[in-house]
């Protein structure tokens, strides 16, 4: 491929190749080339370090890249605060970006393309807004678009990571979940989303019925449109507050309160809407010392509707930050 290229003596190969390096502006994914004794030194644009500069052809280099940070044009002491991971949804990276950095996230989500050709958006994830808590998006990089499909356990799923909250490092989560159904159950998923949940518990085991619903309309036109997509018939898709779609669907055998924020708030409702015995999959963002207190407060408001827990498991999902974890309770009550 053509690049411009810093021309100089082999014997100031290296110290040029490092200024360059400094610079960011050095083409590593490119080949040094020599020729009648000159270095021709690849660069992302035409520069000014007091040797001449050609335009030319260069081959690739032998080492492949290995990240997108191999090739990301970004000042040395930033470097090391590059994003060491991303969210893949179908195919769009979702990626959130240090402050330092910020100045430089075009570029990053360029260098992200390019080192996977599989990709064909990188969209700034600037947190979540609004009343449904969906994310903040800026498109960095590829096409111009927050739709997408997105495949888990054989399953596709159409969505909209503009408009309705999906996760794919959930995964494993909802196959824990799934796999615990038994024949015959009822379930509800009332923070449905897109259906990643109700539509594996659907197609994988013989829960008698599936009840998703979400208070996201954008949600719930996604939701629809995957569970005709994958031929589910046991999924009724209910648009609402899930308090009130708790009360309508009782009684259930399982429910689970994938909304780890808030999910606490919605937990009496969950136990009123239980028949005899059921479980309830309780989600928190907690410290590791208050995973006591939050077992302890789940009890509480089994014992204040008049539930006895027959047994609880923590389970923890993922790391959240430095000091955070995402924490599943499975918790099955019976009478008090």
């Amino acid at each position: 491929m053509r690049s411009w290229c810093v021309v100089v003596p082999r014997e100031r190969g290296e110290e040029i190749r490092r200024l360059l390096k400094a610079r960011g502006v050095l083409q590593k994914h490119l080949k040094v080339t020599e020729a009648s004794g000159q270095l021709f030194l690849p660069t992302a644009e035409r520069v000014d370090v007091g040797w001449p500069t050609e335009e030319r052809e260069c081959e690739e280099a032998f080492t492949p890249i290995r990240s997108y940070k191999d090739i990301a044009r970004v000042p040395e002491e930033l470097r090391p605060q590059l994003p060491t991971s991303f969210d893949v949804i179908g195919d769009i990276a979702v990626l959130k970006i240090p402050e330092a950095l910020r100045p430089h996230r075009e570029e990053i989500g360029r260098a992200i393309l390019r080192a996977n050709p599989k990709l064909r958006v990188v969209a700034h994830d600037r947190g979540v807004a609004g009343a449904f808590r969906v994310r903040d998006l800026e498109i960095l990089a590829g096409e111009r678009r927050t739709t997408t499909v997105h495949t888990e356990f054989g399953l596709r799923y159409h969505v909209d990571v503009a408009r309705a909250y999906f996760s794919p490092r959930l995964g494993r989560e909802r196959l824990r979940v799934a796999e615990q159904v038994a024949e015959g159950e009822a379930v509800a998923d009332p923070f449905a989303g897109v259906g990643p949940y109700a539509i594996l518990i659907a197609r994988r085991r013989r829960a008698a019925r599936v009840v998703a619903s979400d208070a996201n309309p954008a949600a719930v036109e996604l939701l629809r449109r995957n569970v005709a997509g994958n031929r589910v018939d046991r999924v009724e898709v209910r648009e609402g507050d899930a308090r009130l779609v708790l009360r309508a669907a009782a009684p259930l055998d399982r429910i689970v309160l994938d909304l780890p924020h808030s999910a606490m708030d919605f937990l009496p409702d969950a136990l009123a809407a239980l028949g005899p015995r059921g479980t309830i999959h309780v989600y928190g963002i907690l410290e590791d010392a208050d995973r006591g207190d939050r077992v302890q407060a789940i009890r509480e408001a089994a014992a204040a509707h008049g539930r006895g827990v027959e047994s609880m498991r923590v389970h923890v999902v993922r790391a959240y930050s430095p000091t955070q974890h995402h924490v599943a309770f499975d918790v099955t009550v019976g009478p008090g």
